[in-house]
């Protein structure tokens, strides 16, 4: 049986880790693998940060002893499974010492150097800027969740380097009627709401205010965008299923930057597995993930983006036409068993 050691960013409600680590965990013990999760940061310190942007002191000093007691503690394991890095800013040594002697898998599914390459702090620059290249030369096998990050990894000299895009469970989001009421949504966090949503502000409030249409976003923050005529739904595991069936459209808007061109694509591959047409910012995977005409469009500009609107809204056929091509293109590619298979043989081998 093979043991490991999984050493997430977060529990449950943290996108980035259920997404690409925790999900699999059940198709990974059912082939013998033993998974052991020990999360950095706890549901409550999460939801706290989304609701005060920040973190606490005292709660981070909490979570750094935790995590070296786990390393510590736990030589056992066959394999480290490991998101992003041990703990953020501490140094690239110590975290090399912490890791000596111990196999381990760094899975990426965003730019996450960037967090240190362009930090505001000269000195947290010059101690930190290498360490994400430095985790990445010492594994054993290079997770990504992108190209973009596929050639990060190979530039900072990874040995093995696996793109495995991040999945869904297609089974689970099956394709229903669109909603009577032609209706635009996007999911995400207040993070990513505020450093997305502004891209189509414009378009899609003259859409909405022109057509009559309706518009969910899920995960943002109330106080977020108040201007943009919207249902606003907290997010939950639980509800995405009734939210995404509820969509004519998904939306996935984006800034085009180091940053966003790294990103997997998540929010896509759910409207996808919906069956619904997408409309997204021709940046990074997203522009891959989306085939103009085919399974959604591209908006590049605000004309663009309102264009895109007005054509699905105008012609309910060509919306249908087009999720109907995005469901079968989920299943075929980015379903969670096609994901959970890669990543067996990468932590097996290992």
């Amino acid at each position: 049986m093979t043991r490991v050691l999984a050493l997430t960013r977060y529990d449950h409600i943290g996108a980035s880790s259920r997404v690409r680590f925790l999900q699999y965990i059940p198709y990974l013990e059912r082939r013998g693998v033993n998974v052991t999760v020990r999360p950095l940061m706890s549901n409550e310190s999460l939801a706290r940060l989304y609701r005060d942007g920040k973190r606490s002191g005292s709660g981070l000093l909490g979570a750094l002893g935790k995590r070296i007691a786990t390393l510590l503690g736990n030589s056992g394991a066959d394999v480290i499974w490991l998101q992003q890095e041990v703990f953020p800013f501490l140094p690239a040594f110590i975290e090399a010492g912490l890791l000596r002697g111990r196999p381990y898998v760094i899975d990426f599914d965003d730019a996450y150097h960037l967090y240190y390459q362009n930090h505001a702090s000269a000195p947290a620059r010059g101690l930190f800027g290498g360490k994400i290249a430095r985790l990445m030369r010492g594994a054993r096998t290079v997770v990504v969740g992108s190209e973009t990050m596929k050639a990060c990894a190979l530039a900072a000299g990874a040995a093995d380097v696996r793109l495995v895009h991040s999945a869904v469970d297609t089974q689970r989001f099956a394709a229903a009627s669109p909603p009577a009421r032609f209706t635009v949504g996007w999911i995400g966090t207040p993070m990513t709401a505020q450093q997305s949503l502004h891209v189509l502000r414009e378009p899609l409030k003259r859409f909405l205010a022109e057509t009559g249409a309706a518009c969910t976003l899920m995960g943002a923050d109330q106080r977020q965008y108040p201007d943009i005529p919207a249902l606003r739904l907290p997010w939950s595991e639980a509800a995405e299923e009734s939210f995404l069936a509820g969509l004519s459209v998904g939306l996935c808007p984006l800034d085009d930057s180091p940053w966003t061109r790294g990103k997997s694509g998540y929010k896509i591959i759910q409207y996808m597995s919906a069956g619904r047409a997408t409309l997204t910012s021709p940046v990074g995977i997203a522009a891959d993930l989306v085939e103009p005409g085919v399974t959604g469009f591209h908006c590049g500009t605000e004309d663009e983006w309102y264009a895109a609107l007005v054509a699905l809204y105008r012609d309910p056929a060509l919306c249908a036409r087009l999720g109907t091509a995005a469901r079968a293109r989920a299943v075929e590619r980015y379903d969670l068993s096609v994901a959970a298979d890669a990543l067996y043989g990468i932590l097996t081998a290992v």
